[in-house]
């Protein structure tokens, strides 16, 4: 299968690819991630040799801690590291939910808009039809930085996600959107039960015909798993991490966006290797 991002086509046919997270925030909770914009493009380069097919740029924290920042603040710290990796042939992608931004972002040549609301906002929806970047559409109750506040009772959080991720997608592509990725959206607005649940149903999603992608890199639902509360920095939080994304490669997942791309290249590796023995 080939992956459309963009002018990139990313070749996932026996391998889940990595997208790395090139944080330009400094309010991220997982603080060893944050690069000063200075040094972004050496990061990024690092990136890429470690096994990273992707590099998805970010300036606003999605934390319920962070400060919330104007759209001119966002533009000044993305655009000109999209510009530099756009230069270099690298594929990147834009992690924001603002319009504004994402539109400066087209215009500086980035491959993929990754909106974390899931392109609720028609003007979302504008910035990615008319651009060539491919919308990554994600699933999540409430707002960015208050997710945690919406209600997180579901019926069937399975149905709703998948729904809400193919009526989006649907809506992208009348509008004339290049054909979107999904992501369920582990950890927003979502508790441990709903998380494993959306794991378990992941076959599903990639059956869907529609590329997958999944976030789950440090989230604070893996510290849940391993027995301590809700937090970034849990022990065992790299390992829980590297398990999770192993388990959804070998489910079908196309892609996975982590923070530790050499140890998951290595890994991803194998489950490429193995696919197509036994059942």
């Amino acid at each position: 299968m080939l992956l459309e991002l963009g002018k990139h086509r990313i070749d996932v046919t026996d391998r889940t690819a990595i997208m790395a997270i090139l944080n330009l925030s400094p309010d991220s909770p997982v603080a060893d991630s944050v690069v000063d914009p200075s040094k972004a493009l050496a990061r990024a380069r690092h990136l890429v040799a470690e096994g990273a097919s992707i590099v998805d740029v970010g300036a606003h924290s999605t934390s319920s801690r962070a400060a919330p920042i104007g759209p001119q603040e966002e533009i000044e710290r993305v655009c000109p590291v999209i510009e530099a990796l756009s230069a270099e042939g690298i594929p990147v992608t834009v992690d924001s939910w603002t319009a504004e931004v994402a539109r400066a972002a087209a215009a500086a040549g980035v491959d993929g808009l990754n909106d974390v609301t899931g392109f609720v906002d028609a003007e979302m929806v504008a910035v990615a039809a008319e651009s060539d970047a491919t919308p990554i559409v994600m699933h999540m109750r409430g707002r960015p930085q208050r997710h945690y506040d919406a209600d997180q009772r579901y019926g069937d959080i399975v149905a709703e996600v998948r729904d809400f991720l193919l009526d989006r997608a649907a809506a992208l592509e009348a509008a004339g959107a290049p054909r979107p990725w999904l992501d369920p959206g582990f950890e927003f607005g979502k508790s441990l039960d709903d998380n494993l649940r959306l794991f378990g149903s992941l076959g599903d999603l990639v059956a869907t015909g529609y590329p997958v992608l999944i976030s789950a890199s440090r989230k604070g639902f893996l510290a849940e798993a391993l027995g301590y509360e809700k937090r970034q920095d849990a022990p065992g939080q790299f390992e829980a991490t590297l398990a999770f994304n192993v388990l959804a490669a070998a489910r079908g997942v196309h892609v996975v966006r982590v923070h530790d791309v050499a140890a998951h290249a290595h890994a991803l590796r194998l489950v490429g290797a193995a696919r197509g023995y036994g059942s």
